[in-house]
């Protein structure tokens, strides 16, 4: 029997990288130095924008004036560079309407603003302590103590997700934004830390999807060594920075160590680099995808509404041949080296893959064919049955699965996607504990208050 298994980056990539670009304090100069590096490198990110300066301070209570700081969208000359490099494959996305709170009125005029000028992106970043920002503050996590500890020093309210707020814009947030960054690691494989991610939380309903960012330098993530790391765990680097400060407030020359890093990813070929939107729709096509297999045969089922591209099934250690892989018509399956590499999986799907070999698939998402050919995985917010037997099976009420077909009891989100994941209790609890130990880090090494 071959080991397998399924994993997330397309072919030929093995990891991939993108980042998220803070705009707080950005300098139009600045950025321009630093993205036309990115931009003829074809490296594209994810960078944040305000439409609009400030109307009010931020924070209820208020917070320093500093947090205020930054180009927005209003200056002519910035708003066009970032239209082009939105012409360009960059994510625009919104950090808040403006650096200050933002009533519900300026939030929508914002993604108005946000698809006039650079077209919509299903991204959010929250700023600072802003009044909109959404279950921000002490509602970031029920878990004791950490719920007890952030009552304690969260003095501030957020009130995104509240109804009888004037700040509440929970409900756009459902139709539109599918992912919310909301935890930090020191990890840089984000993706080791918060493998659920994007996942759906049910006691925070209007955020479609949470993800997690790193919070080091590009250099520290970028060495070979690093790169080399995340390729072995075919893992995911989302990184946060602040990438207008890599370059030189007087000359506009690239920090070295930045522009090193940059060249090892794109030198490397076995990094994919995307935006925060596309590596998160990956994931997500990803989660929906499920492994049956077989004695000669395995079949991937993919419940999504969408085909997944260039699927990897990495094989064994040391196989590089095996007999002609048997697909349906106008499907491709080809060996490259050790990895059973799927052109596309038809969206809705159940495909059958002769192997005239038996596959034995790794992970909570496959699982190996039963007698009865009826195989159910119950995941925490409902099921999916998969009925590869040649009469019908009643699954459940309301779930009648015809042969050689699958059917789900999964909840949709606001934008209509299937919600496949939730946060474990034990992942939650390694992202929380890593937070604090970067705001402790923060407090001691850089002075900062909590």
């Amino acid at each position: 029997m071959i080991r397998a298994r399924l994993i997330w980056p397309p072919h030929p990539f093995r990891a991939g990288f993108c980042i998220t670009d803070d705009t707080d304090n950005a300098d139009r100069a600045r950025v321009k130095a630093v993205y036309d590096f990115l931009l003829e490198r074809g490296f594209v990110t994810t960078k944040t924008v305000w439409p609009f300066k400030p109307m009010e301070r931020c924070g209820i209570p208020l917070v320093p004036d500093s947090v205020l700081r930054g180009v927005t969208c209003e200056d002519g000359e910035y708003r066009d560079y970032c239209r082009m490099l939105s012409r360009n494959g960059f994510e625009i996305c919104l950090h808040g309407a403006s650096a200050g709170n933002n009533l519900r009125e300026a939030t929508e005029l914002a993604f108005r603003f946000l698809d006039e000028h650079f077209g919509p992106s299903d991204t959010y970043i929250c700023h600072s302590k802003n009044a909109e920002n959404i279950y921000w503050e002490h509602k970031v996590t029920d878990r004791f103590p950490f719920s007890a500890l952030l009552r304690l020093y969260s003095r501030h309210s957020c009130e995104g997700e509240m109804e009888s707020s004037p700040f509440f814009w929970g409900d756009i947030c459902a139709r539109r934004i599918n992912q919310v960054r909301l935890f930090r690691t020191r990890c840089t494989n984000t993706l080791a830390r918060n493998p659920s991610m994007p996942y759906y939380d049910p006691r925070k309903p209007y955020v479609n999807g949470w993800f997690s960012a790193t919070k080091r330098s590009l250099a520290d993530c970028a060495t070979p060594e690093a790169l080399e790391r995340l390729k072995k765990e075919n893992g995911l680097t989302v990184l946060y920075q602040y990438l207008d400060r890599y370059a030189d407030n007087t000359t506009m020359t690239l920090d070295e160590r930045f522009t090193r890093g940059v060249e090892n990813i794109l030198d490397d070929g076995g990094v994919f680099v995307d935006t925060v939107s596309g590596m998160m729709k990956r994931l997500r096509a990803c989660q929906g995808l499920f492994v049956v297999s077989g004695d000669d045969a395995f079949w991937i089922v993919n419940t999504g509404d969408e085909p997944v591209k260039d699927i990897q099934v990495v094989l064994g250690a040391g196989v590089s041949t095996m007999p002609p892989v048997t697909t349906p018509p106008g499907g491709d399956a080809r060996l490259a080296g050790n990895t059973l590499v799927i052109d596309s999986v038809p969206a809705q799907s159940v495909t059958r893959y002769g192997v005239g070999a038996a596959l034995s698939f790794s992970g909570e998402r496959c699982k190996r064919l039963n007698k009865s050919r009826r195989l159910a995985w119950k995941l925490p917010l409902g099921g999916v049955y998969v009925n590869l037997s040649g009469g019908a099976w009643n699954a459940g009420p309301g779930l009648r699965v015809e042969p050689g077909s699958f059917q789900t009891n999964l909840p949709r989100s606001g934008t209509g996607a299937l919600l496949h994941t939730t946060l474990p209790a034990a992942e939650e609890w390694r992202l929380l504990l890593g937070q604090m130990s970067i705001i402790l880090r923060e407090v001691v090494f850089k002075g900062r208050s909590l």
